[in-house]
């Protein structure tokens, strides 16, 4: 089944993405560190994304059908926060409020909590989005269960927004292991759109001759790498099967050449 049109969800992504660093700010407050970063990520969900249990206890859910955050405390669930009628600031603000109404102190970061602009969420689009996110997040399951190895958790990164996995060549350490990233962008301004993307990092030497046509090259990342855009993907009959068989390509044609290198 085809893809929803990346004009009929984009909008919403925007709003939901900030939505996501009010989740981030308290999940990193309310966590020890985690290697590689990992408190820094979104556990992905049908309806959107999650931080998981937090350390005192309760959790938050960005639910992307409702239109709202959830926080969880006590196996139940509060009142539902609405993001339209809020904005960032204010969103974050009263779920701070809640959480510490039922004991749960805590400070977090508000870097990244600067907008005061009310959300205007459109919940057709946040629900077609919950749809992407998740069609992608099952395919890069596909992928992931295909890698052999060391590998991280397939999560969402709300400073991107993107879903990704890491396979390691040896070791676990993303800042001095040879390692692959997998995953999916909801879009970026160096792409203009969506796409599904890989790098390795540090350079694989001469993996851009090897790697499937679809691929297009970039090397403004990380590391050099390669992307499919949405428009590339979306519209065929199915989707997720093509591009788990071309990530799995990808995989095995990196980790080959790691091995024998």
């Amino acid at each position: 089944m085809t893809l929803p049109g990346y004009a009929d969800w984009k909008d919403a992504k925007t709003a939901l993405h900030a939505a996501s660093q009010i989740l981030n700010a308290v999940r990193v407050a309310s966590l020890d560190p985690l290697p590689n970063a990992l408190r820094h990520s979104l556990r992905p969900i049908p309806a959107g994304a999650t931080t998981g249990p937090l350390k005192a206890g309760g959790s938050l859910t960005l639910d992307y059908l409702q239109g709202a955050i959830i926080y969880a405390h006590d196996g139940t669930d509060s009142m539902p926060v609405a993001l339209n009628g809020n904005s960032q600031q204010s969103l974050f603000n009263t779920i701070v409020a809640a959480m510490t109404q039922t004991g749960h102190q805590l400070e977090p970061d508000r870097a990244k909590i600067t907008s005061d602009e009310p959300f205007n969420l459109d919940l057709t689009q946040a629900q077609l989005y919950a749809e992407v996110q998740w069609r992608m997040f099952q395919m890069l399951a596909v992928v992931k269960a295909s890698m052999y190895g060391p590998q991280h958790p397939l999560v969402l990164w709300p400073h991107g927004f993107d879903l990704s996995v890491l396979w390691f060549a040896d070791g676990m350490d993303e800042g001095a292991d040879l390692h692959l990233n997998i995953g999916f962008s909801p879009g970026t301004p160096d792409i203009g759109q969506p796409y599904v993307y890989f790098y390795a990092q540090p350079e694989v030497e001469d993996l851009r001759t090897h790697i499937p046509r679809q691929f297009q090259w970039i090397t403004g990342w990380h590391a050099p790498g390669g992307y499919i855009t949405y428009d590339q993907f979306a519209t065929e009959r199915e989707p997720e099967t093509m591009l788990a068989e071309l990530l799995i390509e990808v995989y095995r044609t990196a980790s080959g050449m790691i091995r024998s290198g």
